[in-house]
């Protein structure tokens, strides 16, 4: 596996990858309608992608908000689970520093990756944004250590 910075012409592939995560998991939440400014925000402060056998096996991307760096856009293709993806791409943004990231509390496999991998949880909140059957979720917020 090879983890590097994304580039511009990988967004395609990108794309595709997260079109199966959405399939399989429901992430994100409700698709957008530019899936390309989706993985690309106006806050993106660094992206990388996970490679397999030639094909992008996962994304993580870093955004400044709040006066802090945060994951996001973390994803990894369902196919390409159980080896180690997710854990190798926060290992890399973890090389930045202080990070924090949060994640709804229906996202249990995540949360036993961030929880696994050392990230500490500080505290639970009602996210700020409403899920398509009108509930809103309850968001954990973590930071690295």
């Amino acid at each position: 596996m090879n983890i590097r910075l994304r580039r511009p012409g990988d967004l395609a592939q990108c794309v595709e990858a997260l079109s199966e995560v959405h399939t399989a998991d429901g992430y994100p939440h409700r698709w957008p309608d530019d899936p390309v400014e989706w993985l690309s925000p106006a806050d993106l402060d660094t992206a990388w992608i996970a490679e397999q056998a030639g094909r992008i096996a996962g994304h993580l991307a870093l955004v400044g908000r709040e006066d802090a760096v945060w994951v996001s856009r973390l994803f990894v293709r369902p196919d390409a689970r159980g080896s180690h993806v997710g854990e190798r791409l926060l290992g890399k943004a973890r090389e930045r520093g202080v990070l924090r990231l949060d994640v709804i509390e229906q996202s249990t496999t995540a949360i036993a990756l961030y929880e696994r991998t050392g990230w500490t949880l500080l505290e639970r909140r009602p996210a700020d944004w409403i899920m398509s059957d009108g509930t809103r979720p309850i968001e954990r917020l973590y930071i690295s250590r």
